[in-house]
């Protein structure tokens, strides 16, 4: 829910997209996913960032009160959409309502984002976090099908989540890359970025590893400056 203006939003939007016509538009894909009440008010403003939102009903229309559906995103224009962050479930979202999100949004031609790696936490082993994983991916995955470039699968160890300024603990880069090297195995046709208290300071550590192919960006996404150096040490090790 940041940040709280659509003001602010504008001015942020603004400075990436200034910032994304300085780069090498064949080799990066630069999204951003700010609150829905913010989206009609970016959309026409931006041309070079892409836009997505932060969730999507797993309905495809009818009473449900609050909800956004695959089809009305589509219809704004979007492009993506981020499935099954980490605070959606914590929040109650299970690999059941994902997989028909999923659904949706291939059903409308939406991409999806699809954030794996909830229910670790920094003392599960690397064979019980491909479990967790494996069966995440599975149960969102089930009566589905999906082409190259139709689906990007975001590592996100919730528990590395900062909570604000500051208060980032990421993973080490090596483990992030075994991560990602594993889900690639199994789904070779998906795109996989790393996505957990990543900052302008550990960015480039990452992008080292050339399995991990983006960054799912949160609390530094506020900061266009710092936003930005992360999309560049992707760019600048790809």
């Amino acid at each position: 829910m940041n940040p709280q203006t659509l003001e602010e939003a504008r001015h942020l939007a603004a400075t990436m997209e200034q910032s994304v016509l300085g780069l090498i538009a064949d080799r990066c894909e630069v999204v951003i996913c700010p609150p829905f009440v913010y989206t009609v008010g970016l959309k026409h403003a931006l041309h070079h960032v892409l836009l997505g939102a932060q969730n999507v009903s797993a309905e495809e229309k009818g009473p449900f009160t609050g909800e956004i559906s695959a089809l009305q995103l589509k219809n704004l224009g979007l492009r993506y959409v981020i499935v099954g962050h980490s605070e959606r479930r914590a929040l109650g979202e299970d690999d059941k309502s994902v997989n028909k999100k999923l659904m949706q949004c291939f059903a409308h031609d939406l991409q999806p984002i699809l954030c794996v790696g909830y229910g670790t936490t920094k003392n599960t082993s690397l064979q019980v976090e491909k479990r967790i994983i494996t069966r995440q991916l599975q149960n969102g995955f089930r009566g589905l099908k999906f082409a190259k470039g139709q689906l990007t699968v975001a590592y996100e160890p919730a528990w590395t989540i900062s909570k604000g300024p500051g208060t980032a603990k990421p993973i080490t880069p090596e483990r992030a890359a075994q991560v990602i090297e594993f889900i690639k195995s199994k789904y070779k046709t998906a795109r996989v970025i790393y996505g957990a208290s990543i900052t302008a300071k550990n960015a480039p550590e990452l992008a080292r590893y050339k399995s991990i192919e983006g960054g799912l960006v949160g609390g530094a996404s506020l900061n266009a400056k710092e936003f930005m150096s992360i999309v560049k040490s992707f760019i600048l090790d790809s």
